[in-house]
Formats: C-alpha cells, structure tokens, sequence
C-alpha cells in the first residue's frame, strides 16, 4: 500500500502501537478515551504480556502467567482499571495487612493502624509482633528516613543499592532479613544487595505514606487476562480502534518528517500518524529507524541485566491454609498466595490451590520443574506441618527475563518515552517511569506517553 508522507494527510491515519503488552493496552485505552484512533499491532496470539492467564488443563483453574501482586496506592492502575470497567474485580483490604512466618516467632502480622502518614506506617511497626523492640526503634528511624526523603536531594541515594542505604540508616540484619528483603523482592524483583535505593524509596513512599491505605493489598479475584486484557481490548474497539494479533511487525518506516508507519512480515505496510513502541528492551532497537540505530540510540539498553520470576502451583487434597496471602521468611520460596480463596475458586474435587513465589530467582530458574516442586512442597511442609500431603498437581511458570534487574547504573540508561523522531514514542515497564518494572510502571509509561501523543496531535484536554 502507498503511504501517505504530508503531515495533514498523516493525521488522517491511526496512532499505530506496536506492542499488546499492559503498556502497549494503557496507551491504546488512554488514547481511545481521548477520541484518537489507535491501531495495535501484537506479535502473539494473545495479548497481555506476562500480564495474562489461561485456564489449567487439569483443574480447569484459572492460571496467571506469574502472580502480579497490586496496592491501592497504585493510583495509575487503578484509574486503568476504572476506565475498562473491571475495578470491582480486585479485593482490597480495608486495612494494609501483611501476614508472614518467622523460622523462629512462627506466623506474624503487619496491620497499619487508621492514621494519617505517617503515624499509620509508625503505628503498624510499634505493634507489630514481627520484631523486637530494638528493631522497632530502628524501623522507626528508617520510617522517619523515609518521610523526610526529598527528591531534589536523592544525589547519594541515586548511587546506592538498597543495603547500603539500610546500613545508612542503622538497620540490622534481622531488619533486613525479615522486612527489608521481602519488600525488595516484592516490589523490585530483586535482592536488597543490588536493588537501586532510590527506585525503591519512590516505591516506600508510594505505597506507606502517600496515603493512608495506599499499602493495602489489591488481590485479583479473577485471572490476569479477564481484569486487564479482554476489558481493554473491547475498551479500544468500542471508541473506534483496532486491535490486531498475530501481527508481526520487523520495520518501522521513517521519512524526513517523521515515522511513516511500519512493515509487517507479511509485507503489509501500514500508515501512522504517530507510532508507540511498546515492545520489549531488547526488541525496540531493532525497530528504531536506521538513522536513529547508526546513531546509537539505545546501544546501552542491550546490556541491561534482567532477573527472572518462578512461579510455581500446587494442588492439594487438602486446603491447609487459612490466609489468602503469606510472606516467607528465611527459606527458599518468598510468597504463598491461595488462589482458592483469592479467586473464590470452587473445587471440583476438594482440596487446595496455592501460588508460591520465587522473584529474583536467579539460580532457581535454572532447576527442573521436579526439583522446583519439591523445594515449594518441602517449605510449605516446614511451615505448616504434615497436614500438607504430596501435591496432586503441579504447573510451574518460569519468566527468565521477567523484568529488568533495577540496579542504580541501570536507572541511569532508562530511557524516557520521547526520542529524536517528534512522532516516535516509547512504552514499557523498562523505559524511565521512576518506578521498577511493575504493573504500575508499565501503565505510567502508556499514560505518558499519551500525554505526548495528544499533545504532537494538537488533541491536549
């Protein structure tokens, strides 16, 4: 097909997104919400990302392709959510509550108290039975850290992994190990003595003191695909857009007054009025335009180091736990989750469904799927006792490149979502949101790059 190359005739053409990623579905919602018309063009099958779900052949329950653990503090995601209809399917705790065990104090609770920020992060510490009182004073000192934290004066912290920083402020190593660590994981996807301290206070502050309930859980009730994806997808095609899969897009097509369009591996050729690539790091240099590529934009983005999620399901005849959540401390898996409460599964035979955790599973991905269930099976045995049985049933989900490991030399070759072309922009959890690679990172970058696309477009509220 011929492609139209004046700018007035090229407004005439969609805002093509390549990509069907959480990113890549915030910037085509957002941008149909304005009433632009967006075209989205995804390699897979299905789209989603790691953010989807399939049904279990077995059970006939629903899997997500790792577990994506939200907080009501994400307040882009929530807006997300509400846009596409499907808030209503997450469960949020009324108060902020994590629930761990303890090699030693055995099961534990975080529960914030019903303050303002900060006096809701002090008072969960002060009654928490997670620590001793000296570790409590040193929490309070690191909560206080955090409070006056101030982004114009991060210099030190930029260049900091989160242990440093934990040592700045006098933590000890059981602070560390009981509650700095399974929050770095969580959040980071990585381990505390690599992690970027700066990513990570944002991340603190986000979800402890911005809001009184901002730390609270928001577990999905239903699979990954049905709260984000299929709302979204009908979301774009009822204001005008289109989505397609399978699409497999090699070349971007760029003339002297910006991006053309872009070449599927069919040949088909296909016209934009401004072009989203909300692809992964290691794909989007290779769809840059030649000029760009010679020049080396994005040369750095290759060595970006990426940490892996193991995500590994256990059916039971038996369902043995009684929290819907559980942080593990000292062992090899880091959180349970028990989909049989969270998603109000019904068993069709009794029994139990649980989701174990690993993130920054760096030597753990490696492990056969065998070695990988035992190891989740043996921890639930030591934590809960002979009531959990062998494993009727076990899938296991591994996402070598899940995310980018967030280290500080990384946060310094992040890029934003502009580049030199005026009418090409970037989308992605890996892009520069001031967030690790998060549901809510991944949707900052859609958004943000909606806000450019409107503006180039002259379409600005």
């Amino acid at each position: 097909m011929g492609l139209r190359t004046s700018h007035a005739a090229a407004t005439l053409n969609p805002v093509v997104i390549v990509g069907g990623g959480l990113s890549g579905l915030a910037a085509g919602v957002g941008l149909s919400s304005r009433g632009i018309p967006v075209l989205l063009l995804e390699q897979r099958p299905a789209l989603g990302g790691r953010a989807s779900s399939f049904i279990d052949e077995v059970t006939g329950d629903v899997i997500d392709n790792g577990q994506h653990v939200l907080i009501a503090g994400y307040v882009r995601t929530m807006r997300f959510l509400e846009t596409i209809g499907t808030q209503d399917r997450l469960a949020v705790q009324k108060v902020p509550t994590l629930l761990f065990h303890h090699p030693r104090r055995g099961f534990c609770t975080f529960r914030q108290v019903s303050l303002p920020p900060p006096l809701n992060l002090f008072g969960g510490i002060i009654l928490t039975d997670l620590f001793s009182t000296a570790d409590k004073f040193r929490l309070l000192r690191a909560g206080a850290a955090l409070r006056s934290f101030r982004e114009e004066g991060s210099g030190a912290a930029a260049g900091m992994t989160v242990a440093q920083w934990l040592d700045a402020v006098g933590q000890s190593s059981e602070t560390e190990r009981s509650w700095w660590e399974p929050l770095a994981i969580a959040i980071m996807n990585e381990h505390i003595d690599v992690a970027s301290a700066l990513v990570f206070i944002r991340s603190l502050r986000t979800a402890f003191l911005a809001h009184p309930r901002g730390a609270a859980l928001a577990l999905p009730t239903v699979g990954l695909s049905e709260l984000y994806v299929d709302a979204a997808r009908s979301f774009i095609e009822r204001h005008a857009g289109e989505v397609r899969c399978r699409t497999d897009v090699v070349a971007t097509l760029a003339g002297e007054e910006g991006m053309l369009g872009v070449r599927t591996k069919e040949g088909e050729e296909i016209g934009c009025s401004a072009l989203i690539l909300a692809v992964p790091s290691l794909k989007a240099p290779a769809l840059l335009p030649a000029h760009l590529r010679e020049a080396g934009f994005l040369s750095e983005i290759e060595s970006i180091p990426m940490s892996p999620i193991v995500s590994i399901h256990l059916w039971f005849r038996t369902d043995f736990m009684r929290q819907d959540h559980l942080g593990v401390i000292g062992k090899r898996i880091q959180w349970v989750f028990n989909r049989r409460r969270i998603c109000r599964e019904e068993a069709k035979a009794g029994g139990g469904h649980v989701s174990v955790v690993i993130s920054a599973g760096h030597e753990e991905a490696g492990m056969t799927n065998e070695q990988l269930s035992d190891l989740a099976w043996e921890d639930l045995r030591d934590i809960y006792g002979r009531v959990v049985s062998s494993p009727t049933h076990t899938v296991v989900l591994r996402e070598r490149r899940a995310t980018i490991s967030c280290q500080p030399a990384v946060e310094k070759i992040r890029p934003g979502p502009r580049t030199p072309v005026h009418n090409l922009f970037l989308a992605g959890d890996w892009t520069a949101t001031g967030y690790p690679s998060t549901i809510e990172g991944a949707i900052t970058s859609g958004d943000r790059c909606v806000d450019l696309v409107a503006a180039f477009l002259g379409r600005t509220p």
